[in-house]
């Protein structure tokens, strides 16, 4: 029988900062952005601060309300990057088929790794080592599928080993709330709702053409999850994404051209930064994606040359911006995606040039940090050119 473990490090944000300073062990933490920036949302919070009621999504003046002494701290993406990859250093010794499912989750397959024990002795002896080593916790799910394994690692937090077997499963999984299931969102659990399924028994009891029915393959998938059916593999190889982009909200709403064109060379550097993580050559489209001040979303697309050049993908969105959105007055958001990857795709040679400039900038950033080279233009304001970073996290949350 296979054994799959879920590893969650617990509050994972908040403990990396505790890690890095001390003194706030103990004290309530939060992680998120300076309020005055439109960013003053938190996105993580500790078990200390969760006790006064601070949970993500409220903002940090809510927050500071319910909990007088909160410690709010701005995110450090380089310490998290570190603790998680020392982390996965660890899970990566007892087996190699190790899934990640975030920076702070992994699902292990060690069903072949019995040289190391038993798999509840294996999760064990990680949560022992991720303590002593990182300084951070874990809850571990031990179970026969990544479904039930995802579950038990939420059962007991923090710090703590949850076995589900084809034993215990009903007693364990099926009282819980059916939006607890591993792919059931707000929308799909107001849905199966309507139809008096409360529980993750519930549905486990419902008629499975019924459920294929109404919800297609999703129907059928839901199924087999709650009733400890999932044959799903661990998979230690990411899938070829479809697509790459990201976004940005600024801290001030953008009413200039010259402020438009830096958010799209900081928002293309990025994108560009991500394709070359991914091995990605070439992409074929483009799109922009735009929200203005009244929260109304635009978008638009089309071809480019074969490339994966920054500079191409910043004067084209800026382009397409300037000849179908200057109507717009306030720009809240912006943001890039590009597609239709294709290696077998002919460069030019100019494009070529540009492409490895982007790969060098990359280098020396991954070396050096991301702010040791910047283009020129991102000093005019450097608030626009560092949103990325803030919108990053702020598309995070914690356990």
């Amino acid at each position: 029988m296979r054994a799959i473990l879920h590893c969650d490090l617990n509050n994972f944000y908040a403990s990396c900062e505790v890690l890095q300073n001390p003194s706030l062990r103990g004290k309530p933490v939060a992680v998120g952005g300076k309020e005055e920036d439109r960013h003053g949302v938190v996105v993580a919070a500790n078990y200390e601060a969760k006790k006064f009621g601070v949970k993500c999504g409220v903002t940090t003046h809510e927050a500071k309300k319910l909990c007088k002494d909160l410690v709010i701290c701005s995110p450090h993406f380089s310490l998290y990057n570190k603790c998680s990859r020392m982390v996965r250093k660890i899970y990566e010794s007892y087996t190699d088929k190790v899934e990640v499912f975030s920076i702070d989750e992994c699902f292990l397959d060690v069903t072949h790794s019995k040289i190391f024990g038993s798999p509840v002795e294996i999760a064990n002896e990680i949560r022992e080592r991720v303590k002593k080593e990182v300084g951070l916790t874990i809850s571990v799910g031990v179970s026969y599928n990544k479904t039930f394994a995802k579950i038990g690692s939420d059962y007991k937090k923090p710090d703590a080993t949850t076995v589900i077997t084809e034993e215990n499963f009903k007693s364990i999984v099926w009282p819980l709330p059916v939006g607890d299931l591993f792919g059931v969102g707000r929308k799909l659990k107001e849905k199966l709702m309507r139809f008096g399924v409360l529980t993750i028994g519930d549905l486990a009891h419902m008629d499975r053409n019924f459920l294929t029915s109404e919800f297609g393959k999703v129907g059928d998938d839901l199924y087999k999850k709650a009733n400890g059916l999932d044959d799903e593999e661990v998979s230690a190889e990411e899938e070829s994404p479809k697509s790459i982009g990201n976004s940005a909200t600024f801290y001030k709403d953008l009413t200039d051209l010259k402020d438009i064109s830096l958010a799209f060379t900081t928002i293309a550097e990025s994108v560009a930064e991500r394709m070359i993580k991914k091995n990605i050559k070439v992409a074929h489209t483009l799109s922009i994606t735009i929200r203005d001040a009244d929260l109304k979303f635009y978008q638009k697309q089309c071809q480019i040359p074969p490339c994966r050049s920054s500079e191409l993908f910043s004067k084209t969105a800026f382009k397409l911006f300037t000849e179908n959105f200057t109507f717009l007055k306030r720009v809240r958001l912006l943001g890039i995606s590009v597609s239709g990857f294709d290696e077998r795709a002919q460069i030019s040679l100019f494009d070529e040039k540009t492409d490895k400039f982007d790969d060098i900038m990359s280098k020396i950033r991954q070396k050096y940090g991301h702010n040791k080279i910047v283009r020129a233009n991102a000093l005019l304001d450097s608030k626009i050119s560092s949103a990325l970073a803030r919108e990053q996290l702020d598309k995070k949350s914690d356990d």
